[in-house]
């Protein structure tokens, strides 16, 4: 089944506006062999299937229960979809396994899939940790900002 690169993108759009603002990490539009490549909380790792992104998200959802994506930029062409994204939210859960803050948290990213047959073969993911990490009073400042 061929697809263009704006069916692609929809096929995106899509499952990851459900997963992150809904909860609902749509299997249906992932390969049963899709590769997952993220790099979270300091450790990079490749595994297959959707547990992984389901892992991901879990996480943030617990950590966050009123987060939000909003994709700020979309570039597709042939199999290649690419996301650049913002997720917001409050961090009433604690983030990857930190005490709760109580604080309004935005972090951005990265999101690049590559599409076989209309559905998500492959996914990397680069998220901005350390500011986050920052937002959190983990990791301070660079000096003057």
């Amino acid at each position: 089944m061929s697809t263009t690169p704006e069916q692609n993108n929809a096929v995106c759009r899509e499952f990851f506006e459900s997963a992150w603002n809904t909860g609902n990490v749509r299997a249906d539009l992932v390969t049963a062999d899709a590769m997952d490549h993220s790099f979270v909380g300091g450790k990079a790792k490749s595994e297959p299937g959707v547990a992984s992104f389901q892992g991901i998200v879990g996480m943030f959802r617990h950590a966050m229960p009123d987060i939000h994506l909003t994709i700020l930029d979309e570039i597709y062409a042939a199999d290649k979809v690419v996301h650049r994204w913002s997720l917001t939210g409050t961090d009433t859960g604690g983030v990857m396994g930190m005490p709760p803050s109580g604080k309004s948290l935005t972090f951005t990213g990265t999101t690049t899939a590559r599409m076989a047959d209309g559905k998500i073969a492959e996914r990397w993911a680069n998220v901005d940790e350390l500011g986050l990490l920052q937002q959190l009073g983990v990791v301070p400042p660079p000096p003057g900002a």
